[in-house]
């Protein structure tokens, strides 16, 4: 499982990959709550925080990925939390995913991130599953 940022004049771009779905949005996880927090994933198993699951569906694979993103965005905007997944399971037949974490309290006031958008997305799943987002700033 692998992410990188990508540089963008006015937005950001996260690019995930890894062996399955499942891996690939939890690294897309992982890097859209760098882009907020500034933390990564290994600093935060520090902290205790309380469990969660989260399970999302969609009409496709790309609203899906949208959809995941937006809502770790909006519980760290209307909660002040961050979720935190732990295990994701991600089917595109139907397209759903289900995650189970913990949230910790989110330590900031500003969140760079708006949203995450479909413009230049790429999804695929073989020959290596990988993701390509956009987030506008």
């Amino acid at each position: 499982m692998a992410w990188r940022l990508v540089d963008h004049t006015a937005d950001a771009g996260i690019e995930a990959e890894g062996e399955t779905l499942d891996e690939v949005f939890l690294a897309a996880a992982e890097a859209f709550l760098y882009l907020c927090t500034g933390l990564l994933m290994d600093e935060r198993e520090l902290r205790e925080g309380g469990k969660e699951t989260l399970a999302l569906s969609a009409e496709d694979g790309e609203e899906l990925a949208v959809s995941w993103l937006n809502e770790l965005l909006f519980k760290m905007e209307t909660k002040s939390e961050v979720f935190i997944p732990e295990t994701l399971n991600v089917s595109l037949s139907p397209p759903s995913v289900t995650a189970a974490g913990r949230t910790i309290p989110l330590a900031m006031d500003a969140i760079p991130v708006k949203s995450a958008t479909y413009g230049r997305m790429v999804l695929r799943t073989s020959p290596r599953p990988f993701l390509r987002i956009f987030l506008d700033m």
